[in-house]
């Protein structure tokens, strides 16, 4: 949900941007001599004008000191109670705005707009029930009011209950279906219902009203991204980029989306500007990281895990990013000691472990490897590799009963892989148990006939363990 009253303003021509400014000083002049007057006489339009100059460009103390003067002269106007309660909310006093909406409801309790207003600023403070209320009196006196509809939508959004929420944007469509708003809404509800396609199309039809506006872009680009389209997602971030250069997300996610598709140093580009902009953003760098990673150039990607982990030192990918690239450059302790750190973050990760375990056994650690090992098949107990992989780290350390039953587990849910039975047979062997290691090669051999060679085994027995133990 964004600030639907500013969707359109994106990019305005300088000289736009002058003329404006010129009739803003014409404007204010006028002001001025109104100012002048009303010190004079108390003229109760001239006031009302003062007070909208005012409210209108974000002065809202001066125009609540001169709504506070026409108050004084009309204490039973509706319209300055009112407008007094939209100054106050404008400036965060929402309890007492909402004291001066009742004081306005009170001389005129027919007055819809009053309503709207007041559950706007309930809204403000998060009162959402009450909120509701209001707009529901104030459809009640005007069923079609699209402006209480779509507030209480908007409200319904707040409280996460987009299917409602998603009702009331529709039946605002009824109504008026050219309602921008109310179609960008919708698609905002339906990106969180799961309802993508139907997303997609509430942000093009609000697009083929308000084409200028970034947000709507960037939104259609999330949505598109989730659905696997990333091509098309890249269009909408790239549309949203040039109405809107320095949208740092924007960039961020464009750059996911180019690594999604595989083109690492597009999103390399879109990482680096959505860094210049935003500096400290720790999910760039990490992902900058990812990036570089999959490039294999692993010194860089330790690089920017590190300055992730500097900035955000509570995600545990970063640590498991970086332990994975001094893995692959066999940096194995420095590996272990960063997949520690992510373990104390995130301990039921079993990939985290496996790759502890690998570490752990490569350097020679085989009762730290057999714990991390115990930990992966406990997470994931059909794992045949990390089965396999416990059992050679146990036959490593020479627990041979136990090695044996870990690779009966990998058989288990792998039948058809010769490996188990070679190490199998390789274990059978060291315990001259001769008759059994025989019959495991011949089950590998029968899964893997391309290894098979004819031995007798009286003649052949070294050839046989030295085929085994070169596996």
């Amino acid at each position: 949900m964004n600030d639907f009253e500013s969707l359109d303003f994106f990019g305005e021509e300088d000289s736009n941007r002058g003329e404006k400014r010129n009739r803003k000083n014409e404007e204010l002049e006028k002001i001025l001599k109104l100012e002048e007057e009303t010190k004079k006489s108390f003229d109760a339009e001239n006031l009302e004008q003062i007070i909208n100059f005012y409210y209108d460009n974000g002065e809202f103390e001066k125009a609540l000191s001169y709504v506070n003067v026409l108050l004084d002269i009309y204490p039973y106007s509706t319209d300055a109670w009112h407008k007094k309660a939209l100054i106050l909310d404008s400036l965060g006093k929402f309890e007492e705005a909402i004291e001066y909406f009742d004081k306005a409801i009170l001389l005129d309790p027919t007055d819809t707009e009053v309503f709207i207003n007041k559950g706007i600023t309930l809204d403000n403070s998060d009162k959402y029930e009450f909120a509701l209320d209001c707009f529901s009196r104030a459809i009640d006196m005007e069923p079609e009011n699209t402006d209480a509809i779509f507030n209480m939508g908007l409200t319904y959004e707040k409280m996460e209950k987009f299917i409602e929420a998603s009702e009331c944007f529709k039946n605002v469509l009824k109504i008026d279906n050219s309602h921008k708003d109310a179609y960008y809404e919708l698609g905002y509800c339906y990106d969180f219902l799961d309802m993508l396609g139907e997303s997609v199309i509430s942000y093009d039809k609000h697009l083929s009203f308000s084409p200028m506006n970034y947000t709507a872009w960037y939104n259609r680009g999330i949505v598109l991204n989730r659905t696997g389209k990333f091509l098309k997602a890249i269009e909408s971030y790239e549309i949203c980029i040039a109405l809107k250069n320095n949208f740092s997300s924007a960039w961020y996610n464009c750059g996911n989306a180019y690594a999604s598709i595989g083109r690492l140093h597009k999103a390399i580009e879109c990482y680096e500007t959505a860094i210049k902009l935003k500096k400290n953003d720790s999910y760039t760098l990490h992902n900058m990281g990812n990036a570089y990673e999959e490039l294999g150039d692993f010194e860089k990607a330790i690089g920017y895990f590190t300055d992730a982990i500097k900035i955000d030192s509570h995600n545990y990918e970063s640590y498991y990013g970086r332990g994975n690239c001094f893995f692959s450059l066999k940096k194995y302790e420095k590996a272990i000691d960063d997949f520690n750190s992510a373990l104390i973050l995130c301990k039921d990760y079993s990939e985290i472990w496996y790759l502890k375990a690998d570490s752990e056994h490569a350097i020679g650690k085989y009762a730290d490897s057999i714990k991390s090992y115990e930990m992966v098949v406990k997470l994931e107990p059909s794992n045949y590799d990390a089965w396999y992989d416990y059992g050679c780290a146990l036959l490593d350390a020479k627990l041979y009963d136990q090695a044996l039953k870990s690779f009966d587990k990998v058989i288990k849910y792998n039948p058809n892989w010769a490996e188990p039975y070679y190490e199998k047979s390789k274990i059978s062997f060291i315990k001259e148990d001769v008759e059994n290691g025989i019959e495991m090669l011949e089950k590998a051999f029968t899964l893997n006939p391309e290894d098979r060679f004819e031995y007798n085994f009286r003649n052949d027995w070294k050839r046989i363990l030295k085929f085994l133990m070169e596996r």
